[in-house]
Formats: C-alpha cells, structure tokens, sequence
C-alpha cells in the first residue's frame, strides 16, 4: 500500500499537466438571436471541423485572448459586432466574421458582411425605371457604401440625389430637401439615417411624393414600402463555412477577401408597386 501511494505521489509530480484538448474553431456569438443561430446552423452545414460555441451575453466578461491561449483553436468565427470586437482584441488567431453591421478591417480578419452589394439594389431600381433615386446616409456609417453604389449607378444612368445627416433626427427634413427631385428612395441600413424616430418619415415622403421606397428589410413592407432586398442568414453561414474550410486546409486568411453576401431574397409589397404604376410613380 506504501509502495502504490508512492507511485501514485511520483505520477502527480512528474507527469505534465492536463492541458485542454484543442478544437479547430471558437463561435464566439454576441447573444440568443434567430438570425445568429440560423447563420450558425448554415455554418455547421458546410464546416466539418471540432468547435466550441460560446455566447456571449450569457457571461459579464470574456477573456477571449486567455480562451485562445489556453485552449488554442485555430480559428474564431465571431457572429455578430459584439463577439467581432472582443475576437479582435487577440492577434495570434484568425477571424472570420458574420452577421456583423460595421465590420472594420483587420490583420488576419475576413469575413461575410450583412449589405448587399449596391449593384443588386441598382438593378432594381432599373427594372422600376427610377431615373433619380433619393439616398439619406450618414458618411461616417455608409459612405464607403455609397461610393461603391454610385459607381455601378453611372452604368445604368441612373443619378443618385444623395443628402447627408450625422444625427437620426435630421432624416426628415433631408428626406423634404428630396421633394419633386427623385423617383425613387432608397432606405440603406444605416443606423443614423433610418431609426425608429425617422422611420415613418420615409413612407410619408413616399405616399405624398407618389415614389418607390426600396428597403433592406421586409418588415417596411407592411408599413407602405414598395421592395425590400432581404439576407439569406443561413446561406450566409454556408458562405463563412466554405471560407473557414479553406482556411484550415491551407489557404492563407490575407488571401481571402470580405465577401457580400452572395443569396439575395426579393420581396415586393405588390399593392403598392401596383398603386404608384397607377398614380404615374417612379418612370424614366
């Protein structure tokens, strides 16, 4: 019995410690959110790699460098502008993004980003024959944005009435300024130009000025908007996976470029496209 305690004592002192097993990827998710886990789901379709899933909101702080060190996944998949933040405050682990708004570009961070690529929204604005097209934004939130849309407008010949805010309560009068002058609105998601205090400024504008107002989102449908160009989540998450796959095989993170979302759901409010046609709305 001596003799066993004895070995028992030397295992504890020699052997090294139990270190935790590594896995491939980190999920860190901002918090419980449908859309989070629909793009979750859409990633684990596509991704066949070890993960641990942490969410966020359900613990006051998260370490995420100590996470990383301690437990070395080579990869951090952050789903939303919380979870994106803290996986940047590390540096030796690759990211990959989604579900996130405002995206900033880091070393050794790529991603799938939540706005849809201008030209697609400017091909509906052709089909509706909308010549000039009202865009409130906020430069310092969509001003890369607009630039790329203006680009891809010029080869439609379609000119885009631009007015600027930098505070939500200056969206009405700019969407007044816009009076007589565009055939169509277009509501970017950008938090400063479209909140709940300016919302029902855009569906006034367009009821009283007899214009399209195209959205990124089908709930305005229902409050008088004419289409909305809506994100697949779960697609998205395909989208991310095939990156992360890539990436664990080989494929440098530099060498992967952010992405759009590639799934495009187009969704009309077919009264009231039917309404303004009648009315003489928008038309070249």
């Amino acid at each position: 019995m001596q003799v066993l305690r004895l070995l028992v004592m030397l295992a504890v002192v020699f052997l090294p410690p139990v270190t935790a097993l590594a896995y491939d990827v980190l999920v860190l998710q901002s918090l419980h959110e449908k859309g989070y886990n629909e793009a979750i789901n859409g990633f684990k379709r596509e991704f066949h790699g070890s993960l641990r899933n942490i969410i966020l909101s359900d613990y006051a702080e998260a370490d995420v460098t100590r996470l990383t060190r301690e437990e070395h996944p080579r990869l951090i998949v952050a789903v939303g502008d919380r979870a994106l933040e803290l996986a940047q405050k590390q540096s030796n682990t690759p990211v990959l993004y989604m579900m996130a708004l405002n995206p900033r570009p880091r070393r050794m961070t790529t991603g799938v980003g939540m706005l849809l690529d201008p030209s697609r929204y400017v091909s509906v604005f052709d089909n509706l024959k909308a010549a000039r097209v009202g865009v409130v934004y906020d430069p310092a939130k969509s001003g890369q944005y607009v630039r790329r849309a203006l680009s891809h407008a010029g080869r439609y010949n379609i000119e885009l009435v631009m007015r600027e805010v930098r505070a939500a309560k200056e969206t009405p009068a700019m969407l007044e300024s816009l009076q007589g002058k565009v055939d169509a609105i277009w509501m970017l998601p950008d938090p400063t130009a479209v909140s709940p205090a300016s919302t029902e400024a855009y569906f006034l504008f367009s009821q009283r000025e007899r214009v399209p107002v195209v959205t990124f989102a089908d709930v305005y449908l229902s409050m008088g908007g004419a289409v909305a160009l809506t994100i697949d989540r779960f697609d998205i998450g395909r989208q991310l996976g095939e990156m992360a796959q890539s990436i664990l095989n080989g494929t440098p993170v530099e060498e992967i470029p952010p992405a759009s979302p590639r799934r495009v759901v187009t969704k009309s409010n077919e009264g009231v496209v039917r309404q303004l046609r009648q009315n003489g709305g928008a038309g070249r």
